[in-house]
């Protein structure tokens, strides 16, 4: 049974499409499937029904993705181990798979914790949360970012540590009517006042990617409606029309720091939306990759 088949099988498996798959690993669907025909024979079994010129992953397939990625884990620790010992090289390459907000808020954060401990090439790919998930079940990334949300369908196999808190404030440009007399970044403000103004929110959760309204920003809107005058699932334009003093929003901490907004307290509106980050990893991966999680605890 050859590694690099294994490897092979994982990016059919996500596709369950030969052409898709040869396009990622730049081979031809050709040799593709003489990969994914020559680990059949190895095992004597079927991991995919043919249906006309469809793939299905079936229940042995299923049951390989997992001790797949596990192999291919201890083969790469092997590598690395041997490498280190001889003296070779041993730079990593390391996939991490999060939502393109989360990413904004950790990729630094990780960088900086991987160039402490292993010299490596980082490559981030933009999931929401459930493709993140599967991405690191399959063994085709080596660590996760979710939110806490996802706990229920962490499956056995897969640990995680908590990264923090992430907390929704409302924030406004430094030019907004609502920010324009304070002297440091948080202005207290009624309901009342606040809700002179509009709002600019997405109707797509930046988490999740599912399409849930104008609320899946974390605003209770049942309880406080609003008025929205822009919707925005680009969080790039969203911030500019925030930065510009034009709309208020819901937002992440971390962005009203990273984009210089002024916090506005709602003094009689006590709720607050928060959701913890989650890294995940395999639990029996890489060892330089639960060498860069306890740097990510430290």
């Amino acid at each position: 049974m050859e590694i690099a088949d294994l490897n092979k099988f994982l990016v059919i498996a996500r596709y369950n499409n030969l052409q898709k798959a040869a396009n990622e690993l730049d081979i031809t669907p050709s040799a593709l499937s003489k990969s994914l025909k020559r680990l059949e024979t190895t095992l004597d079994l079927l991991l995919f029904d043919r249906v006309g010129k469809t793939l299905r992953l079936n229940d042995q397939g299923r049951l390989l993705q997992p001790s797949a990625a596990q192999m291919i884990a201890l083969a790469d620790n092997t590598r690395a181990q041997l490498n280190n010992k001889s003296g070779a090289s041993g730079h990593l390459t390391c996939r991490i798979a999060a939502p393109a907000i989360l990413q904004y808020r950790w990729a630094s954060v990780i960088s900086r914790v991987m160039s402490d401990n292993v010299d490596s090439t980082l490559i981030f790919e933009t999931a929401f949360e459930a493709e993140a998930l599967n991405k690191l079940k399959q063994g085709e990334v080596h660590l996760a970012l979710v939110t806490n949300t996802m706990l229920t369908h962490i499956p056995a196999g897969i640990d995680y540590i908590d990264l923090g808190a992430l907390r929704m404030q409302v924030a406004a440009g430094r030019t907004h009517l609502l920010a324009k007399n304070t002297m440091n970044n948080t202005a207290k403000v009624t309901t009342k006042a606040l809700l002179a103004h509009a709002f600019a929110t997405p109707h797509i959760s930046p988490f999740c990617g599912e399409t849930r309204g104008l609320g899946c920003d974390g605003w209770q809107d049942q309880l406080l409606g609003r008025k929205v005058g822009w919707v925005v699932n680009d969080y790039a334009v969203l911030s500019q029309l925030v930065k510009s003093g034009q709309a208020i929003a819901y937002l992440p901490d971390f962005l009203l720091r990273e984009w210089q907004l002024i916090r506005l307290d709602v003094v009689d509106y006590p709720h607050q939306c928060s959701e913890n980050v989650l890294l995940l990893f395999q639990a029996k991966g890489h060892d330089w990759v639960h060498k860069l999680v306890n740097g990510m605890c430290d």
